[in-house]
């Protein structure tokens, strides 16, 4: 059974529409005929995130929604990368196989040290704690954005790095993931959302915010008699996500029809997010409020991961001799 693993970083107010198509949906739709993983990279987070109640606080409310959204019979491990023992250990050795030419064209340290010329360390290494993460768990597949395509890459050379070095097959090289549709999934505005862009809808918006947020999107201004393309409207763009296919079709001659504003497709895409995450709501706020229960499973998991990971630091301690 082929592995799968994505991971994200606590270090904002929670997953947008975008990151849960782009990563999550994916995972959850992989994960029935797969072996998948999801890894709270609390680690990474530490590049920008240096207060620790706030970190605490991130940490909390991402593993309340990956549990809400998670389908009650799927088996993801979901574990800490901080609880894996010997990541840090990899990363090292990982380290002194890594060229210093490859790190200096990372696009996160290059974007970063052109905002900032006093970065940490942390974001320079960044890539390599990254391909650690990957190839300790001989992960075959990883759902990535078109931005994280190159971070793909490095794990990927760095993995053959160390087995060319050490004339060994230890680490798998994982292939990457890239949903062309998911990259088009638009903001408010009408740009790709983002949280940069400020343009975003949060899964677990309240009901009034995400009311406000859906009138808010940007669209043409035709006269309500008229026909429509629903291909060319932003509202319709996100009710293809989350309607089902007949619910899309009725819509969609509703544009084409007439006498069909835009107003009236944000009502129907307002309902339609509602429903697609009405349960998911309810089990957020039940984890909310009973968080011990994700920590059990987490210890659990924790344990399972941290296994894997030493397993394959001791083979790479054997491989180079000490």
């Amino acid at each position: 059974m082929k592995k799968i693993l994505t991971g994200a970083k606590p270090t904002g107010e929670g997953l947008h529409l975008g990151n849960y198509l782009g990563m999550f949906k994916w995972l959850i739709d992989n994960s029935r005929w797969k072996d998948a993983y999801l890894m709270i990279a609390d680690y990474h987070s530490l590049t920008s995130v240096h207060d620790a109640e706030t970190l605490k606080s991130h940490k909390k409310r991402m593993l309340c929604e990956f549990f809400a959204l998670m389908p009650d019979d799927l088996q993801i491990t979901i574990f800490e990368q901080s609880k894996i023992t010997q990541i840090n250990n990899i990363t090292w050795i990982l380290s002194s196989v890594t060229p210093y030419s490859l790190m200096l064209r990372a696009h996160t340290f290059k974007d970063n040290n052109a905002k900032n010329s006093d970065i940490n360390m942390a974001t320079f290494n960044y890539p390599i704690l990254m391909a650690s993460d990957i190839i300790t768990y001989d992960i075959d597949l990883v759902p990535v954005g078109k931005d994280q395509k190159q971070h793909m890459e490095f794990a990927r050379d760095i993995a053959w790095n160390f087995n060319k070095t050490y004339n060994t097959d230890l680490f798998k090289l994982p292939e990457p993931f890239i949903s062309e549709e998911v990259g088009l999934i638009t903001g408010l505005d009408g740009r790709k959302m983002s949280k940069s862009y400020g343009n975003h809808i949060w899964v677990f918006d309240s009901p009034k915010i995400l009311k406000k947020k859906v009138m808010s999107i940007i669209t043409w201004s035709e006269w309500l008699e008229e026909p429509k393309d629903p291909e060319k409207c932003n509202v319709f763009s996100l009710i293809k996500f989350f309607a089902t296919p007949e619910k899309q079709e009725e819509i969609a001659k509703k544009y084409r029809a007439g006498n069909y504003g835009y107003g009236h497709a944000k009502l129907e895409l307002l309902e339609i997010l509602n429903e697609y995450f009405g349960e998911a709501r309810k089990k957020y706020e039940y984890y909310t409020q009973n968080f011990s229960e994700i920590e059990k499973k987490l210890e659990i998991w924790n344990k399972k991961v941290d296994a894997m990971a030493t397993k394959k630091y001791k083979k790479m301690m054997e491989i180079i001799w000490l």
